[in-house]
C-alpha cells in the first residue's frame, strides 16, 4: 500500500510538471502533451482485456471514434450540453463494446483480433459514407467544453483538465486489477480451461473487460473531439488502433503504467524524428516517424517482452535483492 501511494503521488507531480517541461523542450508542446494524455487514456482499457485476459483487440479506435461522433453530435445537432454528451459517448462507447461482445468472443486468438478489425474497419466506412456524421469531412465548429464555468480555452488547462481524468482513470483501473475481478482476468490470460472449471463464466468476464475498454477509449475520444473542436472519420483509422496497441505494448500490457510510458516514450521518438531526420535526410517524405513506432516495438519484443515498465520492475527488484 506504501508503495503504490508513493506511486500515485510520484505520478501525480510528473502530471502537474509536464507544462514546465513540454513548454521548454524544443520538440515538445502543450499539444503533444495533450495526444499523449488522450491515446494513454485509450490504450489503457487494454491492460485488463489484452495484459490480463489475454484477448488482443484491433478495434480500440472504432470506439475512440464513437465518443468523438456521438458527442459531436449530440452537441452540434441536438444542442445538449458538453459534459452530458461526453457521457452519453462514453455510456454508447461502453454499451457497443458489450453488444459487439456477445458475438465476437465467439472466436478466439488470431480470428478474435481480426473480428475486432472488422468491425472497426466496418464503423469507420459507415461514417465516412454518412451524410448525418458529416461524411469525409467530420463534424466541425463543436462547442469548446467549461466543466463547472472553467476556461479551457488554452492548451495548458485543457492538459491539467485532461491529467485531472487520466489520474482517475488510472487509479480506477488499478483499483479493479487488485479486485476479484482483476484476478479472474489474470486467471483466465493464464488458463482459460481452469479459470472456467471454478465456476466463472469466462465469455462474460471477456465482454466485461472489453466493455471496460471501450468505454476508455470513447471517453478519450469525446475528449479529442472538444479539444480540437471538431471530430473526423480519421479518430477510427486503423493506423490509430495500432498506434494504442503499439503503446500499451511497448509500455507494458500487464500494469497501468505501461499504456502511458508506451505513449510517452513512443511519442517522443516520433517527434525527434520529425525533428531531426529531415536535417538528416532533406529528401525524407511522408510519415516516416511510423519506422520509429515499428523499430521501438521489435525492440522491446526482442529485449523486453514484458514492456519497457516490466523491464524496470524486474531490475528494481533485482537492485533491492542485491542490497540485501
Amino acid at each position: 500500500m506504501r508503495n503504490r501511494i508513493l506511486g500515485f503521488a510520484a505520478f501525480a507531480g510528473i502530471l502537474l510538471a509536464v507544462p514546465a517541461v513540454f513548454t521548454r523542450v524544443p520538440f515538445y508542446t502543450m499539444s503533444v502533451a495533450i495526444f499523449i494524455a488522450l491515446f494513454g487514456l485509450a490504450a489503457l482499457g487494454l491492460v485488463p482485456l489484452t495484459g490480463r485476459a489475454g484477448q488482443v483487440s484491433m478495434g480500440q479506435a472504432a470506439f475512440y471514434g464513437i465518443g468523438a461522433y456521438t458527442s459531436a453530435l449530440l452537441t452540434t445537432k441536438y444542442h445538449m450540453g458538453v459534459l452530458f454528451s461526453v457521457l452519453a459517448g462514453v455510456a454508447l462507447g461502453a454499451l457497443v463494446a458489450w453488444l459487439v461482445g456477445l458475438f465476437i468472443f465467439r472466436t478466439q486468438g488470431h480470428y478474435l483480433a481480426l473480428a475486432t478489425l472488422a468491425f472497426g474497419l466496418a464503423l469507420g466506412f459507415l461514417i465516412n459514407q454518412l451524410d448525418f456524421t458529416g461524411g469525409n469531412g467530420g463534424i466541425n465548429s463543436l462547442p469548446p467544453m467549461r466543466p463547472f464555468g472553467m476556461d479551457l480555452s488554452d492548451n495548458v488547462t485543457m492538459w491539467y483538465f485532461i491529467a485531472g481524468i487520466l489520474f482517475l482513470a488510472v487509479l480506477g483501473v488499478d483499483a479493479v486489477l487488485r479486485s476479484d475481478i482483476g484476478r479472474a482476468l489474470t486467471a483466465l490470460g493464464d488458463s482459460p480451461i481452469a479459470t472456467a472449471s471454478s465456476g466463472i463464466s469466462i465469455s462474460a468476464l471477456r465482454r466485461w473487460a472489453f466493455t471496460l475498454a471501450g468505454g476508455l477509449a470513447a471517453l478519450a475520444g469525446a475528449l479529442h473531439a472538444h479539444w480540437q473542436l471538431a471530430a473526423d472519420p480519421g479518430m477510427l483509422g486503423i493506423l490509430n488502433s495500432v498506434y494504442l496497441l503499439i503503446f500499451a505494448t511497448v509500455g507494458g500490457l500487464r500494469t497501468v503504467w505501461g499504456p502511458l510510458l508506451g505513449a510517452f516514450m513512443v511519442t517522443t521518438l516520433s517527434e525527434i524524428s520529425k525533428l531531426y531526420i529531415p536535417m538528416v535526410l532533406p529528401d525524407a517524405h511522408g510519415k516516416y516517424e511510423i519506422v520509429v513506432y515499428g523499430l521501438a516495438l521489435i525492440v522491446v519484443l526482442v529485449f523486453l517482452p514484458n514492456g519497457v515498465a516490466g523491464g524496470l520492475t524486474s531490475l528494481w527488484r533485482r537492485l533491492r535483492t542485491a542490497r540485501t
